[in-house]
């Protein structure tokens, strides 16, 4: 199996988009209301043809919602979620658990490069405003997609 760790602001709808989420609102009328995860669609097209292919959260969302509403929120995607990375920091919960997971082919989505060490070839870095919407992150993606597999 490939992992495809998320994180889902600047990937699945622009970053600042969450600065429309209100916390005095249920947190799906805040999503709704928001425009948030506009972009899943994108990935699930992506991800179709590739069966083998789990989600794992690394975002901050992991510690506002338990993953059954994760899920929820993700909407096709949700079928692909089979956890979330321990810990509240983003690299140390990804390296957890690609290491106890014994994990070799995996790819990261996110928005904020920064978190992560320099030149990490598994991190597929999007623009915070443009996510999934930005041609090279497809076209990275894509490339890991059809590569060969080993096992």
């Amino acid at each position: 199996m490939r992992i495809l760790f998320l994180e889902f602001d600047g990937v699945l709808h622009p970053a600042s988009a969450t600065s429309r989420l209100s916390p005095f609102s249920p947190l799906k009328t805040g999503v709704q209301q928001a425009w948030l995860f506009r972009w899943a669609w994108i990935l699930d097209e992506m991800l179709m043809r590739h069966p083998d292919v789990g989600i794992v959260v690394h975002s901050h969302w992991k510690g506002m919602a338990p993953q059954p509403q994760l899920e929820s929120l993700i909407g096709p995607l949700g079928r692909r979620l089979i956890g979330v990375t321990p810990g509240p920091e983003r690299w140390p919960g990804i390296v957890s658990m690609a290491e106890a997971n014994r994990l070799r082919n995996y790819r990261i989505l996110d928005a904020r490069p920064s978190a992560f060490p320099p030149r990490l070839t598994e991190l597929i870095a999007c623009d915070p405003e443009a996510g999934l919407r930005e041609f090279s992150v497809l076209r990275q993606l894509q490339a890991w997609l059809r590569a060969p597999q080993y096992h």
